[in-house]
C-alpha cells in the first residue's frame, strides 16, 4: 500500500511540476526533467484529538527545505497554518482537495521572475 501511495505522490508531483513550467513559460518538461530521478519523502503525520487543544504543537513553525509540498488535510479541524501579513492565519482544510506549498528550494529561472 506504502508504494503505490507513493508511487501516485512521485506522479501527481511530476504533474505539478510539469504545470509549473508551462505557467512559466519554459515547457513543461523543464522542472519534470529535473524532478524525475530525485528522492522523494512521504512523511505521514497524525494527531489525534486532544481534550486540551490549546497544549497541542504539532510540528511547529518551521519552513518546507524541499522544492514541493503536497499536503492531505483529512480532519474539518484547522491545523495548518501559514505566516503571511505578520501574523499566522489557519487554513481551512477542503474536503477532497490538497494544498500544494512550494518549498524553500523551488528556483523559477531568473530571466522569468
Amino acid at each position: 500500500m506504502y508504494e503505490k501511495y507513493s508511487k501516485a505522490m512521485k506522479n501527481l508531483t511530476l504533474s505539478i511540476m510539469e504545470l509549473l513550467g508551462l505557467s512559466l513559460g519554459i515547457g513543461k518538461d523543464y522542472y519534470r526533467d529535473f524532478f524525475q530521478d530525485c528522492d522523494y519523502i512521504t512523511r505521514c503525520n497524525y494527531y489525534p484529538p486532544c481534550p486540551q487543544p490549546e497544549l497541542t504543537q504539532g510540528t511547529g513553525p518551521h519552513t518546507d527545505p524541499v522544492a514541493l509540498t503536497i499536503l492531505h488535510q483529512e480532519d474539518k479541524e484547522e491545523g495548518l497554518e501559514v505566516f503571511t501579513g505578520g501574523k499566522w492565519q489557519s487554513v481551512r482544510p477542503v474536503l477532497g482537495a490538497f494544498v500544494v506549498n512550494i518549498g524553500d528550494t523551488f528556483m523559477p529561472p531568473l530571466q522569468n521572475v
